[in-house]
């Protein structure tokens, strides 16, 4: 039976190892995650996945003109808008969507995007009673008439209610767009981080130990792809290594 002398020196030599090889795969993590953020700055990598994203998301063209015109001032500064966060981006749209909301008559396609009939439980069946129809020709009579001179107190009433809805139906679909989007920049990151880690590890496995025969490649594409997994876990596996020689 091992003595406590014995025990703390098991240890202390396996979370030796166990440490330099984490110190590895944090260096590794590191790296990679710096070769990424060079490679967005450098081809506009999040500006391009934006401006992607938004164009199948809106697939008319004249939609995306007239977003681009309340939420920017125009498409020659489209890249002052998709080089943002999606936070800062969505909030941008958000604004858009509003004023589209209030003028219908003023901005038909995106109004139309954002208001899209299929949406709407029972839209099919009366199309004329749609929620976008009823607000745009409240919002139509009214930039006509004025609201004073428009008496039709239940047709307001009607109107306003069709307005809320449209609201929480804009909402989600924005909520829905951003979480779609941020999920999807996640996981490139996340599967670019990965390639780039393999790599540098495939590398630095073969300087140390060359690898021949079809069996070593194998071992080494393994082991690459394993390392490109955990390197960006490895600075928490180093803290907790850490703390383990600490207490021994």
């Amino acid at each position: 039976m091992l003595g406590t002398n014995e025990a703390v020196a098991v240890i202390d030599a396996i979370t030796q190892h166990t440490l330099d090889y984490a110190l590895l795969l944090a260096a590794i993590g590191t790296l990679s995650m710096a070769f990424i953020e060079v490679l967005k700055g450098v081809f506009a990598l999040r500006r391009q996945f934006h401006r992607q994203q938004v164009k199948r998301w809106i697939c008319s063209a004249s939609a995306r003109h007239e977003l681009l015109v309340l939420a920017t001032g125009g498409e020659e500064y489209a890249n002052v808008l998709f080089d943002q966060p999606i936070e800062r981006m969505m909030g941008q749209i958000q604004a858009a969507a509003n004023l589209a909301l209030e003028y219908p008559d003023r901005y038909p396609h995106v109004y139309k995007f954002f208001t899209e009939e299929n949406l709407e439980i029972g839209a099919e069946a009366d199309a004329d009673k749609s929620d976008r129809k009823i607000w745009e020709a409240y919002a139509q009579d009214v930039a006509k008439s004025g609201v004073k001179a428009h008496a039709k107190e239940e047709m307001s009433r009607a109107a306003q209610q069709a307005r809320v809805r449209l609201g929480n139906l804009i909402a989600r679909r924005l909520d829905s767009f951003q979480n779609r989007t941020q999920y999807l920049w996640a996981r490139y990151n996340q599967a670019a981080s990965v390639a780039i880690g393999a790599g540098v590890s495939a590398f630095a496995l073969n300087q140390g130990t060359k690898m021949d025969g079809v069996n070593g490649y194998l071992i080494l594409i393994s082991l690459s792809l394993l390392a490109g997994m955990l390197a960006p876990f490895a600075k928490d596996v180093v803290t907790a290594v850490s703390g383990i020689r600490t207490k021994a």
